[in-house]
């Protein structure tokens, strides 16, 4: 769980921020150590009105926002926010968990929890995993497209604002129940016995801890040269019991229960609660095949290394929510949220991986085992508070408050190859561990502690045919954040041959064989400087905004917002308490900038049902920590290793967007929009020149500039003019084509921002930087040209059904740039169907069933012609039922 408190490290840290130097002589105090490529689909709102208020208040924007109501999220079934965003207009989703706003990366949107920013679990990525939200807990999900001076500035493609449910107006009690079961769930294999025994619940029981013997010798004088009794003890120490056994894998399965009331207090004062609490338990059996090294030969391509085979996942997700609210004569209001989220992965993958020694030999092959164990959590308390001052003209006065802590804890990590040779004859196989290559251990905690507060004022004025709303407030977040990684791998070339024999791990290395005289085995210490680091952010800002209305036909919003932020990022030596670099190279470090943001938007009210919305924004992406730090770490995706650049500057970003309006009566709806962004400086990624072995090494740079541009179409259409045996048919959908460039700036030579944080990467001067880029202008990471989502939906008459069929598209998009003559690889369209059906049996009872990825489509990057990732997920089956009491 988490841990509250201000250390040395933390003082330190903040001080290099606050000052912007810092003289420091400390030691800390130690720490205690503690995917898929998804598809995009729109939801439309229901004919009779369910989320009406949900349009509504999209109406009302003054900016250009798309909303998702918890009534739509329930259609769907989708259990999470990032599947439930898969909806929205112009959005897709990468490795179940980033959204992508009209083809920007997932760096280039930000993420809120109720209006708050909230630190992120995952150390990989700029932005909280949406995936970590249950869609039971959601009332709506904002997603603003046009920059406005209250919201972060940190924006290109979007902001998501999760709001979640709020207190009800009358006693609630719910339980919930779900069942499923996914056409890959067969026989697989599993590492039961070397689990946890507490797995089922999310948590590690201390199977996979760092040992503390381990620690005490990499703290002290290694691991290098241990004696025979220091090895076997080290080696005893370790959990060897990880083979894989092939098991049939239990039905995915989940619960859940909320519990709510409101009270009168006095004839004016209403108290309530609000309680939710969920279980899931998930099973995803695959085949996945990653190709690692691609090169050119003789105008052929050649495949340097691949791995093909089982990879079996057990996720299990707890969530919590209880919140509290107070309201007093409707001018004041007062709520105090607690959410506890986790989400606990666990992996194995069996495959076989050949490399440039094997891959074309016939008698020998090698077998490749890797275990991935993580737990995600956050847990966010927050205090509002939103009051109307009658006595003073209406003054508007909201606050919050937020404290924030999220965690990734990844125990256990373990990687090993195994020698397979083949009888030419018999076609007999036999199993060693491989000598060449070193079995591996990882242990790695990450924690970020997150404080944000603000304020908002609002003045309305009125006239006789205008009204002027004048707006001012201050938002300010900091976030500490303390990461560790430790490795350790052993030898296998020191370990004798006749120990070696065999397939199953804990075989090799049982008690018998690690007490044996004979056995001899070597250890190193594979933690590098800077695994160990501490880091924190600071922002401050302030703005100001005026909202106002002339007539029945216009409405101008516009205003300004200044933000201060401050970064740094400070590596410690190994296993260590001392920073790697010193007092002057720590101010190097430091990232610092504070600069104005415009926002100007119009609206023109034809009539009641259409309006026109013009916007125009000035914005930023700054680097993350991870993008500013020199030690690589392992994409999730796509399993490649990244690393930033220390000289890294931020995108600066003009938005223009333009958007018709049409709101039918009968609840139909039409919009068409049309943006643009200008990007200066845009973060990308390519690839460093390395080796022919091993995963690609990509670097994390500024490229000269970019631009995106592209139209969104949205409907919503019932079908009654076919017929009326069609009145309770509907179809809604969308419709995106947008086009995309980037220029790295390799042409500019010495000049660019790009060769030199090259050059600065590869350890060269500027001369010697080759033109390493296949494309110098191509398509930013992560861009689809196109986008199609359509649902077909279907109520009966009686409302006690309802059918959604919900298909979806997307074009490729680059995930991995090109290098060395050799093609970008792009994300393959994946086409998805999914159908969900709800019976609604009586006024209290729900049941719903669901089939997710009825084409039992496979996920697919391609590159140079070769299939790079593939992955098979199969099709899925889930029922649900809920009841109220």
């Amino acid at each position: 769980m988490f841990v509250n408190k201000t250390n040395k490290i933390s003082r330190a840290v903040w001080l290099a921020l606050a000052a912007g130097s810092m003289a420091i002589s400390v030691q800390a105090q130690e720490e205690q150590p503690a995917e898929e490529l998804e598809e995009v689909v729109v939801e439309g709102s229901r004919l009779q009105g369910t989320a009406q208020a949900v349009l509504e208040e999209r109406k009302a924007q003054a900016f250009v926002a798309d909303i998702l109501g918890s009534e739509q999220i329930s259609r769907t079934g989708d259990s999470d926010a990032a599947a439930a965003l898969r909806r929205v207009t112009g959005l897709t989703l990468v490795d179940g968990k980033f959204i992508y706003v009209r083809g920007l990366g997932e760096r280039y949107s930000s993420t809120q929890l109720n209006g708050m920013t909230v630190p992120s679990p995952d150390p990989t990525r700029a932005v909280m995993p949406l995936d970590l939200f249950p869609s039971s807990i959601i009332e709506s999900l904002n997603v603003q497209k046009s920059f406005s001076p209250d919201m972060p500035a940190h924006f290109g493609g979007g902001n998501v604002d999760i709001r979640t449910k709020s207190l009800p107006q009358e006693s609630i009690f719910q339980l919930s129940a779900e069942l499923g079961h996914n056409s890959n769930q067969s026989a697989t294999p599993w590492y039961a016995g070397g689990s946890s025994s507490r797995d089922a619940a999310g948590t590690d029981d201390g199977t996979r801890v760092l040992p503390g013997q381990l620690n005490g010798l990499l703290q002290g004088d290694g691991v290098d040269g241990l004696s025979q009794a220091q090895s076997v003890s080290l080696m005893s120490s370790l959990n060897r019991n990880i083979d894989g056994e092939f098991i049939s894998v239990d039905p995915n399965y989940g619960f859940g229960m909320t519990l709510g009331d409101a009270y009168d207090v006095g004839s004016e004062s209403r108290f309530g609660f609000l309680s939710a609490i969920s279980y899931k338990n998930k099973w995803q059996v695959s085949n996945e095949r990653n190709v690692n090294n691609l090169a050119i030969s003789g105008g052929e391509t050649r495949i340097n290394e691949f791995a093909d085979g089982f990879s079996t996942e057990h996720n299990v997700r707890v969530s919590a929510m209880l919140n509290f609210g107070y309201e007093f004569n409707s001018n004041h209001k007062v709520e105090f949220n607690n959410i506890y989220l986790q989400d606990t992965k666990d992996r194995l993958r069996n495959r076989q991986f050949e490399s440039t020694n094997t891959i074309n030999e016939p008698e020998e092959e090698r077998r490749k085992v890797d275990i991935i164990y993580e737990e995600r959590e956050l847990y966010s308390q927050q205090l509002k508070g939103m009051h109307t001052l009658t006595d003073l003209n209406n003054l508007g006065l909201d606050w919050y408050y937020s404290d924030n802590r999220a965690r990734r804890y990844a125990p256990g990590g373990f990687e090993a190859t195994f020698r397979v040779d083949i009888d030419p004859v018999t076609g007999a196989r036999s199993e060693s561990l491989a000598r060449e290559s070193n079995t591996s251990y990882t242990w790695q905690d990450l924690r970020d502690d997150g404080e944000s507060y603000g304020f908002n004022l609002s003045y309305p004025v009125y006239g006789a045919d205008y009204a002027l709303t004048w707006k001012a407030g201050g938002d300010f977040y900091k976030k500490n954040r303390r990461a560790n990684s430790v490795g350790l791998e052993i030898e296998s070339f020191t370990i004798p041959a006749q120990f070696l024999q065999g397939g199953d791990y804990s075989d090799i290395f049982s008690d018998t064989n690690i007490n044996d005289p004979d056995f001899r085995v070597g250890f190193e210490d594979a933690t590098s400087t800077g695994d160990k680091y501490a880091a924190a952010t600071l922002l401050d800002a302030a703005y100001f905004m005026a909202d106002y209305e002339k007539g029945n036909n216009w409405r101008f919003t516009g205003g300004f917002r200044w933000e201060d932020f401050r970064q740094v990022s400070i590596p410690f030596e190994s296993h260590t308490n001392f920073f790697a670099v010193d007092t002057a190279e720590i101010n190097d470090l430091i990232f610092k900038e504070d600069d104005i943001f415009l926002s100007l938007a119009a609206t023109y009210i034809v009539d009641a049902e259409q309006q026109w919305r013009f916007n125009y924004s000035q914005t930023a992406i700054r680097p993350d920590l991870r993008d500013i730090a020199t030690t690589f770490y392992i994409d999730p995706l796509t399993e490649f290793l990244v690393r930033g650049s220390t000289s890294l500057q931020s995108s600066t970003i003009n938005n223009f967007d333009v958007r018709w309006e049409w709101y039918m009566d009968t609840g139909e709806n039409l919009s068409v929009a049309f943006f643009y962004k200008d990007i200066d400086k845009p973060i990308e990624q390519i690839e460093l020149p390395s080796a022919t072995e091993g995963a690609p090494q990509l670097l994390t740079a500024n490229a000269k500039s970019g631009e995106l541009f592209g139209v969104e179409m949205e409907f919503l259409k019932d079908l009654s003019f076919v017929g009326d045996e069609w009145a309770n048919f509907f179809v809604t959908g969308n419709l995106t084509l947008s086009d995309s460039e980037v220029n790295i700036g390799i042409d500019d030579g010495a000049s660019s921002l790009f060769v030199q944080q090259l050059a600065e990467a590869l350890n060269t001067v500027l001369g010697q930087v080759t033109d390493v880029i296949t494309n110098n202008k191509r398509r930013l990471i992560g861009h689809s040209e196109w986008v199609v989502n359509m649902q077909l939906g279907w109520d009966s008459m009686d409302n006690n059904h309802s059918a959604s069929l919900v298909y979806n598209v997307f074009g490729p998009r680059i995930i991995v740039p090109g290098v060395r003559g050799i093609a970008d690889g792009e994300e393959q369209s994946f086409h998805s169907l999914d159908a969900v059906y709800t019976w609604y049996a009586t006024y209290d009872s729900t049941l719903k069933v669901r089939v997710k990825n009825l084409l039992d489509e496979t996920k697919e990057i391609r590159q140079q012609g070769v299939a790079i990732l593939e992955e098979d997920p199969g099709t899925e089956f889930t029922i649900s039922y809920t009841t109220n009491f």
